[in-house]
């Protein structure tokens, strides 16, 4: 008993005794460098002129202006920028809270009258394909994403979206080829 008892000491005592475990430290990357964020380099004299108008030398930190190392973008970010008209925009937001209400013809109209204003835009042809498909116009649906691929450019998220709809609408038609496509060229596009 005595002797187990020591040995449990032992242990505890030799468990106690190793270096701790030191882990790497955590570094807040969530502020961005501004012109007070600037690296002192070395002093150096500057002259200065005083209220009563004699001049001196006073010791000023010489400083260098921080340089970005790299520049991270977003995968789904676009590479050239779309500005959508605010007419627009306004029309996707009409249509967006009438589709939230269930008036799924209301919501038509605007992305409709959308889609007539800005007829390269492909935002405009997700949202009206997505309502189709929603109203159950399964070829609609199908036939505006694919318009909608073909302007959407170097946008690699909204190709995914669009795909995406294609493949939901070939699904529900019980195209199963045309949907295991387009899922695969909606996972080309980015996840």
């Amino acid at each position: 008993m005595r002797l187990g008892l020591s040995l449990m000491c032992v242990a505890l005592l030799v468990g106690c005794a190793q270096a701790p475990v030191s882990r790497p430290p955590v570094v807040d990357a969530s502020w961005r460098a501004n012109e007070d964020d600037r690296v002192i380099s070395s002093m150096r004299m500057v002259p200065e002129v005083t209220p009563d108008g004699k001049t001196q030398n006073i010791e000023r930190n010489k400083v260098t202006p921080i340089e970005p190392i790299a520049k991270i973008e977003p995968v789904d970010q676009p590479k050239e920028v779309r500005e959508i008209a605010p007419a627009v925009l306004s029309l996707l937001e009409e249509a967006d809270q009438l589709r939230t209400a269930g008036d799924l013809v209301g919501a038509s109209a605007r992305l409709e009258r959308a889609q007539r204003i800005a007829p390269t835009e492909p935002e405009v042809y997700f949202q009206l394909s997505s309502l189709r498909l929603e109203q159950g116009s399964l070829e609609a649906a199908a036939s505006i994403a694919t318009q909608g691929v073909d302007l959407s450019g170097t946008d690699k998220a909204m190709k995914r979206d669009l795909y995406t709809v294609i493949a939901r609408a070939k699904d529900a038609l019980g195209d199963t080829s045309g949907a295991s496509e387009a899922r695969r060229l909606a996972r080309a596009s980015g996840s």
